[in-house]
C-alpha cells in the first residue's frame, strides 16, 4: 500500500520529532492509532499537530457535521416551502387565466350565435330581394314587349 506522500499523524510528546517526516516513495505503514490524542490528520507535504484530545476532536467534528445538517436540512425545507409556494401561486395565476378563457370563449359563443343569426337573416332577405327584383325585371321586360306592341301597330298604320 502506498501514501504517495500522505501520512497520517499524531502529535505526542514522547516521539522524536523526525520520526515524522517520511519520504514520497516510503511504502512502510505508520499506525498512530494507539496514540489518544488527535483524530488523524491527512497531510500533504507537513505536518499538522493538534493539541485537542482525539475524544473531543470527534465530538466536535460530530457537532459540526450535525450543524450543518441541521442547516442543510432547514435550507432544504426553507426551499422546498419557497417552491410550493411558488407552484401554488403559479397555479392560481393559470386557474385566473383559464376562468378569463372560458368568460372570453363564452361571449364568443354568444356574439357568434347573433352573427349566425343575423347573416341568416339577411341571406333570407337578400334571396327575397333578389326574387323581388327578378320579379319586377321580368314584369318590365313584358311591359316592354306590350309597349312594342302597341306601338308597332300603329306605325304600320301611318305608314299606310
Amino acid at each position: 500500500m502506498q501514501h504517495y506522500g500522505i501520512a497520517n499523524i499524531a502529535y505526542h510528546s514522547s516521539m522524536e520529532f523526525t520520526s515524522f517526516f517520511l519520504s514520497q516513495n516510503d511504502t512502510y505503514l505508520h499506525d498512530f492509532s494507539s496514540l489518544d490524542m488527535v483524530a488523524p490528520y491527512n497531510c500533504i507535504g507537513g505536518i499538522t499537530m493538534s493539541s485537542v484530545p482525539a475524544g473531543e476532536a470527534n465530538i466536535q467534528t460530530r457537532n459540526a457535521n450535525d450543524d450543518r445538517k441541521k442547516r442543510r436540512l432547514v435550507s432544504n425545507r426553507e426551499s422546498a416551502r419557497r417552491s410550493r409556494v411558488r407552484k401554488q401561486r403559479r397555479l392560481d395565476e393559470l386557474s385566473s387565466q383559464v376562468s378569463e378563457l372560458r368568460a372570453t370563449n363564452q361571449r364568443l359563443l354568444v356574439e357568434l350565435n347573433h352573427m349566425i343569426s343575423k347573416h341568416a337573416r339577411i341571406v333570407h332577405e337578400n334571396s327575397q330581394l333578389r326574387e323581388e327584383a327578378s320579379d319586377l325585371q321580368r314584369k318590365l321586360n313584358e311591359m316592354e314587349v306590350e309597349e312594342a306592341e302597341v306601338v308597332a301597330p300603329r306605325t304600320l298604320e301611318v305608314v299606310a
